[in-house]
């Protein structure tokens, strides 16, 4: 089944058998390497007692190499389209249940505890689905993405340029590790950019001790304006009294980016902020 799934010319007949024409704006680019998927599902290590979510099925590449290794996995697929033949070929599994639907407007809970969370993100949904991970992250016990490489690269880039608000969130929460590179050549049809797989183990606790609202609001205000410095961030968003109290009581140079800032930088800064009723903590 794995071969046969990840033969371009199989996914090439049977989207046309069904009538099916891939929607650019889904992100649709399936893995049409058997060596390579093999390699991704070596580095989630599923476990046999897992209960393993899987974010946009497709036609169930990922799905049928991981199902005989999990104890119950659900297939999430939101184009209607690819149902019948994501159906068709978990059929030898029957503890795959296939849902349609969206992945981002399905409650974690629903699905159990310590949730290992997998899936060929496209790049319009891969900052909801980290987004859905911190915030629902009580029912997740670890993931493993195959992201955009140069999404990869800035989820686990240290303090600097390249660094994304979208990783200092998650490093707040889950160990982060970027696995290894996938071509662009290895998916149908190819997309225009290489792939990477990311994985994701949650924390027993936050780095963090602001609540986690207020230094998710943190993050925002801050990487909103990277190229500012925080004093001149402050100033306009609290005022000048506030950022130079801040800066003074917090021994922060005023004239750092948010971008160079540590973790730690990052959760007093919101700390101090909410502890004045600066911030809210609206946490979901």
């Amino acid at each position: 089944m794995t071969r046969k799934l990840t033969s371009p010319s199989y996914i090439r007949e049977a989207l046309q058998r069904h009538g099916i024409r891939l929607r650019k704006e889904l992100g649709q680019h399936f893995l049409a390497d058997a060596n390579v998927l093999e390699k991704i599902v070596k580095a989630i290590d599923p476990k046999g007692e897992e209960i393993a979510v899987e974010v946009g099925a497709g036609i169930g590449t990922l799905t049928c190499a991981l199902a005989p290794r999990v104890g119950k996995l659900y297939a999430v697929e939101l184009d209607r389209r690819l149902i019948p033949l994501l159906r068709a070929h978990c059929a030898p599994f029957p503890h795959v249940e296939v849902l349609e639907g969206d992945f981002l407007e399905l409650p974690l809970e629903k699905f159990g505890e310590g949730l290992l969370v997998v899936g060929n993100l496209p790049y319009e949904i891969t900052s909801g689905v980290f987004l859905k991970l911190v915030r629902e992250r009580e029912w997740v016990g670890r993931a493993a993405f195959l992201v955009q490489w140069e999404v990869a690269e800035k989820l686990v880039a240290p303090p600097g340029p390249d660094r994304s608000r979208l990783g200092v969130l998650l490093s707040a929460y889950y160990d982060l590790e970027r696995l290894f590179r996938v071509s662009r050549n290895c998916f149908f049809p190819p997309p225009e950019v290489d792939g990477g797989v990311v994985g994701l183990r949650r924390l027993p606790s936050p780095r963090t001790s602001a609540p986690p609202g207020a230094f998710e609001e943190v993050l925002r205000i801050l990487f909103s304006a990277r190229r500012k410095t925080l004093r001149r961030v402050l100033s306009d968003r609290f005022g000048d009294d506030v950022a130079a109290g801040l800066l003074r009581e917090l021994g922060l140079d005023p004239r750092v980016r948010a971008e160079a800032l540590s973790l730690r930088d990052l959760d007093r800064i919101a700390a101090w902020l909410h502890s004045r009723g600066l911030l809210v903590d609206r946490a979901s």
